[in-house]
């Protein structure tokens, strides 16, 4: 006698990972939003049967999570420069991502459960980049939660909305990267201070 596993068999016999479950879920987010994330519509864009997604992820939110340490992973300082170079290089390529993402970033900060770990190593890694160009500690949390949140609220502004069509602009990313060089030399002549 086989044991079978948990859930329902895929549709049409068809085998998913959770890697290809989470690519097509990705694609759905970039072209539609979160609104049309459903597990029915990433099922049917998969090929396969809405409780195979259960079966890799509990619920929606976890799903969501998943989304969120994915589309983060690969954001890192680069290994060569100065603290600061390296800081402002990890804070551009956060930025790239919350505008890709918008409504991930959105579902993320209105919903705290769904922060994810890769998150808070970025954020970590901000922090620890500003100490080691020289900031005190409480200067470097404090300097950390600035470019947050101020990229946050440029990369949202700028970001494509998926309900109106409006495409990402260049203006928005002009304007970033200025004032984020404003943020960063007040960051350097603090630190000689």
């Amino acid at each position: 006698m086989t044991s079978r596993g948990r859930g329902r068999p895929p549709a049409a016999g068809k085998t998913v990972s959770p890697g290809q479950i989470l690519t097509e879920a990705l694609a759905i987010l970039e072209t539609d939003g979160l609104e049309a994330l459903t597990m029915r519509a990433l099922a049917g864009r998969a090929g396969i049967n809405p409780m195979t997604i259960y079966h890799h992820f509990d619920d929606r939110d976890g799903l969501i999570r998943a989304l969120a340490e994915l589309a983060y992973s690969e954001l890192a300082a680069p290994e060569t420069g100065n603290a600061l170079e390296r800081a402002h290089s990890l804070i551009r390529a956060y930025y790239a991502t919350v505008v890709r993402y918008p409504d991930l970033t959105l579902a993320i900060f209105a919903r705290s459960c769904l922060f994810p770990e890769r998150a808070r190593r970025i954020t970590d890694e901000m922090r620890d980049l500003l100490a080691e160009h020289g900031l005190s500690s409480q200067k470097s949390v404090q300097w950390t939660h600035i470019l947050v949140d101020y990229t946050h609220g440029a990369a949202l502004a700028a970001a494509p909305h998926s309900k109106t069509g409006q495409p990402a602009t260049e203006a928005g990313l002009t304007e970033f990267n200025i004032g984020l060089a404003e943020l960063f030399e007040t960051i350097r002549r603090a630190s000689i201070a």
